[in-house]
């Protein structure tokens, strides 16, 4: 009754009109609790936990909601108000920031304990309210400190005897990943770091070293419940309002980064009964989190230096949560593994902000694409600004291709059309080619094209019966079009070496199409091999630009890539390997091409002749 009657009064206390009254109350209730629950008994426990603490951060919560607005003058003499707390409001989010901590933490070093009260599931109810009405504040310090209490209730340890349990948990087996910006300077305990690098972060997360829980049954309704308050703040922080003005409240980095930082943890616990209904709301909250720009007063401290091209910690932080879940999968029954295919449309719709990027609702944003742009648009008049996407974009196209390559004869990846999506995907960068917003965007493209073309020709042909891929051999004789052909002009700066290297790359695609491709024409559509024959018949004949030189004409006409045509167009017009009616079909058909382009130079060659008036040399 002692400890009951002290922990009450500190309890009112934490609710003076004083704020320095509140803080210092605050803080020894909580460490006393900390230091000397272990002498409270059961029954106490829960007068604590309900009539104590919940019935503390209800008046807290309300307090700091109709706190007021208006600033706080110093008062003479020689004190002075920061900024950080120069109004009532400002004040009381610090009390509800140590509140909430403070009970969180208990909730996590206490849990054995106050699970066998008997009612801890309608107390984690009550605590998940709390975070989520916390997290949904329009405070930012509020909000980023509710998530890392959210983050605090997730680290759980091997139930042991509440006398051998620790006031500090030790670590999980599957580490949490640590917040980034700073809740209070001294009240939170641990400060929020960041971590060294994408690769360091992927690590920590082994789908295989789940964390050891008490009771199965129960902690997974526990568990839903937090995915659910989880998904509730996601969808409605990352919602964007209907309309915009200067009032407008959007979440901030930190804040988007920190929540999308919880799901790996979160997940550990509830990846049993992970459903694809799960996964579509996941896709939901990274691709909103991943559109909302950011201020244009924050963007020099958030965006990356000018000359580097990283992703933000927020981008990280996305792709970290996907990558948790593809290992999952990986590992999973076939029940999960059908979940492939939206895996890889996430993160094919991440590889078309490369040269789309997202809109946040209605809001007009300054978007960002190179380092030259960035220098020039930071520093302009602007209410926000859009990230730069290109790094993220090309990571998540890296992402894809190494899953692909593991799973490109997964039954679900073959049945959803995923090689035909990935190249429609594709098809956008390579048809911008050299008016995409930066040039390393449209070189992975293809090469990324290669490789996983070299896997998934393969599997085309395994299944050419079953009509799976019919509608995929228009799609790549689309792309193979719009990227050899391309409408966009080289820059005028582009180096004759530099425009040596491209065309190179081109003649590797012609080089795909004559090992990958038309060798195995019997597998293949014949309107398919039409196209590629019309392809090859058009990049035989040289072509070039009307802005060159005279002096850069014979280099610039594209030689190799004609030579390289042309070569093909032989090879097959005159294999003596023709063993099937299809091989010889296009052997025909690279035969009749190669006529047609005789008659075209011979016509040329006539009225060239014509035209000039003297004999022409043969």
């Amino acid at each position: 009754c002692l400890w009951l009657c002290l922990y009450a009064k500190l309890g009112e206390l934490c609710v003076d009109p004083r704020p320095a009254v509140r803080k210092s109350a605050g803080q020894t209730l909580f460490s006393t609790i900390g230091a000397h629950g272990t002498l409270l008994q059961h029954s106490t426990w829960h007068t604590v936990i309900w009539k104590v603490l919940f019935h503390l951060l209800d008046r807290v919560r309300e307090s700091s909601t109709t706190a007021d607005k208006e600033k706080i003058e110093s008062g003479g003499g020689n004190i002075l108000i920061h900024h950080s707390r120069d109004t009532a409001e400002k004040q009381w989010a610090e009390t509800w920031v140590l509140t909430l901590a403070g009970i969180a933490r208990i909730f996590n070093t206490r849990r054995y304990l106050l699970q066998s009260l008997g009612d801890f599931s309608e107390a984690w109810d009550v605590l998940l309210d709390h975070i989520q009405s916390a997290a949904l504040s329009k405070n930012n310090e509020v909000s980023l400190a509710a998530l890392k209490s959210f983050q605090e209730i997730l680290q759980l340890v091997s139930p042991v005897r509440e006398t051998e349990k620790p006031d500090t948990p030790p670590a999980i087996n599957v580490p949490v990943p640590i917040l980034i910006g700073s809740v209070t300077a001294t009240d939170l305990g641990r400060s929020f770091m960041r971590s060294d690098s994408i690769g360091e972060r992927i690590g920590k997360y082994s789908a295989t070293e789940p964390p050891v829980i008490t009771d199965e049954i129960e902690d997974l309704d526990l568990w839903w419940a937090a995915w659910n308050s989880w998904f509730r703040i996601g969808s409605e922080s990352t919602q964007p309002p209907l309309s915009f003005d200067k009032m407008t409240f959007i979440p901030s980095q930190p804040f988007l980064t920190a929540l999308i930082q919880i799901f790996p943890a979160l997940y550990q616990h509830i990846k049993t009964g992970f459903s694809m209904d799960d996964l579509q709301k996941l896709g939901v909250i990274l691709h909103g989190a991943i559109s909302v720009p950011i201020s244009s007063d924050a963007s020099p401290f958030i965006l990356p230096s000018y000359t580097e091209a990283v992703l933000t910690s927020l981008q990280e932080a996305v792709l970290i949560a996907l990558d948790v879940l593809q290992k999952a999968i990986c590992i999973g029954s076939e029940n999960m593994q059908v979940m492939y295919p939206a895996i890889f449309d996430q993160l094919l719709a991440f590889v078309e902000f490369s040269c789309k990027p997202p809109q946040y609702g209605q809001l007009e944003t300054k978007h960002i694409a190179n380092a030259k742009f960035n220098q020039i648009q930071l520093f302009a008049p602007a209410e926000w600004v859009a990230l730069n996407y290109v790094p993220f974009a090309e990571r998540s196209l890296e992402i894809v291709v190494d899953l692909y390559q593991k799973t490109a004869c997964h039954k679900a990846v073959v049945n959803e059309r995923v090689l035909q999506n990935l190249i429609k995907t594709l098809r956008m960068p390579l048809s911008l080619k050299y008016a995409c917003p930066s040039e390393s965007t449209w070189k992975l493209a293809v090469s990324s094209l290669l490789k996983v073309l070299s896997i998934g020709l393969p599997v085309a042909r395994q299944h050419a019966s079953s009509g799976k891929f019919d509608s995929m051999w228009p799609e790549l004789a689309n792309t193979f079009e719009n990227f050899l052909f391309t409408k966009s002009v080289p820059p005028d700066n582009l180096s004759i070496q530099e425009f040596q290297r491209n065309e190179n790359i081109d003649v590797e695609v012609v080089q795909l199409i004559s090992t990958e491709i038309l060798p195995y024409a019997n597998f293949i559509p014949k309107e398919f091999v039409g196209q590629i024959m019309t392809m090859l018949n058009k990049g035989s004949i040289h072509s070039q630009s009307s802005s060159f030189t005279e002096a850069e004409i014979d280099i610039r006409m594209r030689e190799e890539f004609s030579k390289m045509c042309f070569e093909t167009l032989l090879q097959f017009s005159f294999s003596n390997k023709v063993t099937t009616p299809q091989e010889g079909y296009i052997s025909r058909m690279a035969l009749s091409v190669l006529l047609k382009r005789s008659q075209d130079v011979l016509y040329r060659y006539i009225e060239d002749e014509r035209l000039s008036g003297n004999k022409l040399q043969k």
